[in-house]
Parts: C-alpha cells; structure tokens; sequence
C-alpha cells in the first residue's frame, strides 16, 4: 500500500536546521493561488497528478513508450508551477507494482528500470524548466529502482515523512530541511503546451493485454491481471481509438507495465 504521511491540514513551514523558517510547502495548487507568498520565501509543492490533469496517473506515465514525452511533460509541468511561484516540487514513487496493490494508478510498473527512467526523465524535465525536483522515499523502495536511479542522475533530492536521512523530511506540521539546501534554481523555461502534452501522454498510453477474446473489453483506468483480451486506456478522449486497438484497426500505443 503507497502511504504518504501527510493528514493535518495542507499547508507547513520549510524549517532549516537552526529553526528558521525560510518558506512554505503546500499540498494543494489552489492554497497556492489563494496564498500571498512572500518572495523572500521558497516553495515547494507536493504534487497531486489529479490537480494537473483529474484523469492523468503514474501508471499512464510508465505506460509510455516515449520516454522523450515524459520529459516534454515533466518541462512544460514544471514551467506552469514555476509560473506559480513554486521553487521545488515533490514526487515519484519508488516502490514496485504488486498484484495485490490497493491502488495500480499511484505506480509508475513492476519494472524498477522502467521506474527509474521514468522518475529520472521527469527530473530532467523539471530542471529545466527551473523547478528542482524532490524524489519521495520510504522504506518499501525497490532498491534496484534506487540504484538505477541514482546510476542515471548521478544524485537526487529526496523526501520521505519516515526516514530521516534524507534532504528534505516532514514531522509534525513542519517540513525540515535536513542539509540547508534551499531548492531554488534561477531559470524558467517551457512551451507553454502542458495541455497538448498530457493529452498525447493519454494517445501514447493505450494497453493491449490478454487474448482470450470474450467480446469487446475496455478497461478505463483499470489494469487486467488475466488472459482475457483487454485494453486498458486512461482518458476518456481516447475511448475511440482504444476500441479500435481492441478491433485490430489501430495498434496499440503503450506498454504493459504490469
């Protein structure tokens, strides 16, 4: 089960070691907008994928073959929150999918390769738009993933609301900054096509599995663990063209990542 440790309220102060507030997480876009931030202050963001797009899941994301559009999205996604004002966003999971997970859609696959160039195109993506990326960790990480991770990028920030460790490290109503790092890159940059950009994610992420054909079967944001042929698909813009996968017009677009 993926836990994230956040239950009181939505907003913390960023403390540095010496008890100092430099700044403010949020865990909501719209506190954000509703908030006057002072520019003396960082920002960071605990990113909800649901608040960018309500149909839009890790699962899709590792569902596309084009690591190269995961970059693309992660880029344009960060120059619309740096936009916003936010300095550093949190995000990623590290942990593997399991047949029994409660909730498929918060996993990028039960590939710790795929997982980590997933995680490590988005962290590309964010960086350039001028957004530092914060990778989540907990103690159930996969750590292949981890280790593949940490080959691709060489390091990386990281989270977690139960290991201590590490850069950044939620306790209570605060949010601690382990090492004094203050998350802040100078630059923004970007197309201005996040829209354009997630809806080619949802084209790109059309899943043929199974073959045991017993009628049209489309899965909407639903894996299919059996050898009944399904396709899974992850907005309903593309509901057409996922029945067409399953028809045999059209071939499908993404990859099996469970």
């Amino acid at each position: 089960m993926l836990i994230f440790s956040f239950t009181f309220g939505s907003i913390y102060d960023i403390i540095k070691e010496d008890n100092q507030i430099v700044g403010k997480f949020f865990h909501t876009l719209t506190d954000i907008e509703n908030t006057e931030l002072d520019p003396n202050y960082i920002v960071g963001y605990f990113l909800d994928l649901n608040e960018i797009d309500p149909e839009l899941c890790y699962l899709a994301l590792g569902s596309v073959r084009n690591f190269s559009l995961i970059q693309d999205f992660s880029r344009e996604l960060g120059y619309y929150l740096k936009n916003l004002g936010i300095d550093f966003v949190v995000f990623g999971n590290l942990m593997i999918l399991e047949k029994d997970a409660d909730d498929p859609l918060k996993y990028i696959g039960n590939s710790p390769y795929l997982i980590s160039e997933i995680l490590y195109r988005m962290i590309r993506g964010l960086e350039t738009s001028g957004v530092t990326p914060v990778i989540i960790v907990t103690s159930k990480d996969d750590r292949n993933a981890t280790q593949s991770l940490l080959q691709k990028s060489g390091s990386f920030y990281t989270y977690s609301g139960q290991i201590k460790n590490v850069d950044l490290f939620f306790d209570g109503n605060n949010l601690y900054l382990q090492k004094n790092n203050l998350f802040s890159l100078p630059w923004n940059y970007g197309k201005d096509t996040l829209e354009e950009t997630i809806q080619e994610i949802f084209n790109n992420s059309i899943v043929l599995t199974g073959w045991r054909d017993e009628g049209e079967n489309l899965l909407y944001r639903k894996i299919n663990t059996t050898d009944l042929k399904s396709v899974t698909y992850f907005s309903k813009s593309v509901e057409e063209s996922a029945r067409k996968v399953f028809s045999g017009e059209l071939l499908p677009t993404g990859n099996k990542n469970w």
